[in-house]
């Protein structure tokens, strides 16, 4: 499935993932992040001004799926 930021989103509030625990296309601390770096999307946990790179990524919509399957995770719900 490609997944767009905004279902992405819809996704999270549904299954009450806290918006505060990521973030898209920015750096927040003590969150899971994406960002594009170059010609790939890069999923990282930020903690403390660290970037901890979990994941890469060809495409926006493969990033999106990644990190929705880390927030699933992380809140224990798969």
């Amino acid at each position: 499935m490609s997944w767009t930021k905004q279902e992405l989103i819809d996704f999270c509030i549904r299954k009450n993932i806290p918006a505060e625990s990521y973030s898209l296309y920015a750096d927040k601390d003590e969150a899971f992040c994406l960002d594009k770096f170059g010609e790939e999307w890069r999923i990282y946990y930020s903690e403390r001004g660290q970037k901890n790179e979990l994941a890469w990524a060809k495409n926006e919509a493969q990033a999106l799926n990644i990190l929705k399957l880390f927030l699933l995770e992380a809140c224990k719900l798969i």
